[in-house]
């Protein structure tokens, strides 16, 4: 096996010395919850160093046979294996889940309760999306999701705040039933490429040279480009994507299926917020540009004004709703929403300023997100409230954990020289150009990111100290940590886009082959 798939294994590997070691501290579990996390990153770096950004195939490929479904298509066999790899694409998002994974871990109390439990559902977290962005097959990523599905559900379920089971169960309502219309996607486009749909053209043609189903990303993704109407109709592309847009929808708490996104904030702990919204949210988007734009960018075009009036819809409503917020965590969850339509609306925009803005404000609203979760949680662990209106003057007794906070809100409304502003310009650039009145109505949504943060942030920090909040004490050492690493994460690609900027142009034009661009 490759490098690649032992990134993809190591949280696994540490989740099960977790389960199978005797019960010992919360440290040891932390510390080998760590390692798993660690020993991805060190092979994450090796990817990296090895990564040619001139080729936009897919690199560091990883295969491994799990079993085989005799005469399941044309009398020849199914083929089922886990299978990774990573393009510019992959690799940036596999980047953000590995930073924000090592950070959640770090994040957890010294004191946490059934750490053994706690930490072994986070490393099983830790994998499934791991092998989310690296999955070069339909199977592969489904499994994946699905693990983090069940793992995050137990997080909330066992460890969230009071109430948190019945957040838990909304979130497994809504999530799985987004992984069912992912699935009848896939088994569409699996069964399309095969040839199966040819006969509603009424037409007899030739399938695929393979006439096999397959599975795989990298065949179905070229086999489908260059797939006649005849063999795969386009009525029934246009399905397939309807379908995976109900999919995405769903994962990426779009309007109207929203709700699910701020109450699993409201009762999930810190750590697993960070989780949640600094990469699980990101998976939705990546299946669009995956599987929609990467397989199906004719219909991805066809059905682009809709898709950038929900972008719009999105951007509005996620920051009207944010505005309207008391409790922070409800807050960053509507602004999350709000940042992933300004995603949609570039994605629909199908240029390559506006898929790699898309790309970029997944990467920024991941560390953004994270860290509002996480300094919001710092805060909360002295004040006992997440309450905007019960907050007050707490700069003057924790002036850096003040700071940090009004930094993360600044990148979260696109300050320049900030990974908000790059991504914010990016897709606004790309959404102009095809949907300039779509795009006009979408600036609004800056205007009011900037009212919703600045008044949280004055309501929280600035004014007369409360009595109450007057000796608390500011960020301790290791909470540096997570901050910083963020932090200057958020600035370097703010400031200098191309450390990222090369690989994700790669994948914007790869992505755009199908369209001819």
């Amino acid at each position: 096996m490759g490098s690649l798939f032992w990134l993809v294994v190591a949280p696994l590997i540490a989740a099960i010395l977790i389960l199978l070691l005797p019960k010992l501290g919360a440290m040891f579990y932390r510390t080998l919850a760590f390692l798993g996390s660690l020993v991805s990153l060190v092979l994450l770096l090796v990817a990296w160093e090895g990564f040619n950004t001139q080729s936009t195939a897919f690199q560091s490929v990883s295969k491994l046979h799990w079993f085989t479904l005799p005469n399941l298509w044309n009398g020849k066999d199914l083929s089922i294996g886990l299978s990774f790899g990573v393009d510019g694409l992959s690799l940036t998002l596999l980047t953000l889940a590995v930073v924000v994974s090592l950070l959640s871990i770090l994040a957890v109390k010294a004191n946490q309760e059934r750490a053994k439990e706690y930490f072994f559902w986070l490393s099983i977290v830790s994998f499934g999306l791991y092998g989310v962005f690296t999955a070069l097959d339909l199977f592969t990523f489904l499994v994946a999701l699905e693990v983090t599905l069940f793992s995050t559900f137990f997080l909330i379920y066992l460890f969230g705040e009071k109430g948190r089971q019945k957040a838990a169960i909304k979130f497994l309502i809504y999530r799985g039933s987004a992984t069912v219309f992912m699935l009848v996607a896939f088994l569409m486009i699996a069964y399309g490429y095969a040839g199966g749909f040819a006969s509603t053209a009424g037409t007899t043609v030739q399938s695929p040279p393979s006439g096999t189903l397959t599975f795989d990303i990298p065949t179905l993704v070229n086999g489908l480009h260059h797939a006649s109407a005849q063999l795969f109709p386009i009525g029934v592309r246009s399905a397939v994507l309807i379908v995976l847009l109900f999919a995405v929808f769903i994962e990426e708490a779009f309007v109207p299926f929203h709700t699910w996104l701020p109450t699993t904030h409201e009762f999930a702990d810190t750590p697993t917020s960070m989780m949640v919204g600094g990469i699980l949210t990101k998976t939705g988007a990546y299946a669009l540009l995956r599987f929609g734009v990467g397989m199906l960018p004719g219909e991805v075009h066809r059905w682009g004004t809709l898709i950038a009036v929900m972008g719009v819809i999105n951007i509005l409503y996620g920051a009207f709703s944010a505005w309207a917020q008391k409790d922070w965590r409800r807050l960053i969850a509507f602004g999350s929403i709000s940042h992933m339509g300004l995603v949609l609306l570039g994605i629909a925009a199908l240029n390559t300023a506006g898929i790699q803005g898309a790309i970029f404000m997944l990467v920024s609203s991941g560390l953004l997100t994270a860290l509002l979760f996480y300094i919001t949680g710092a805060i909360r662990e002295r004040t006992h409230t997440f309450q905007i209106p019960v907050l007050g003057g707490i700069s003057k007794s924790m002036p850096m954990l003040s700071g940090f906070l009004l930094f993360a809100a600044l990148g979260s409304l696109g300050l320049p020289l900030t990974s908000g502003f790059i991504s914010e310009i990016q897709a606004f650039i790309g959404g102009f150009a095809t949907f300039p009145a779509a795009s006009f109505v979408g600036i609004g949504g800056l205007i009011l990111s900037a009212v919703y943060l600045l008044y949280a942030i004055e309501k929280t920090t600035f004014g007369p100290p409360k009595a109450k909040f007057a000796e608390l004490a500011d960020a301790r050492a290791g909470e540096y940590v997570p901050i910083v690493v963020l932090t200057a994460l958020v600035l370097i690609i703010g400031i200098y886009p191309a450390v990222i900027g090369n690989v994700i142009g790669q994948s914007a034009h790869a992505l755009l082959l199908g369209m001819g661009v």
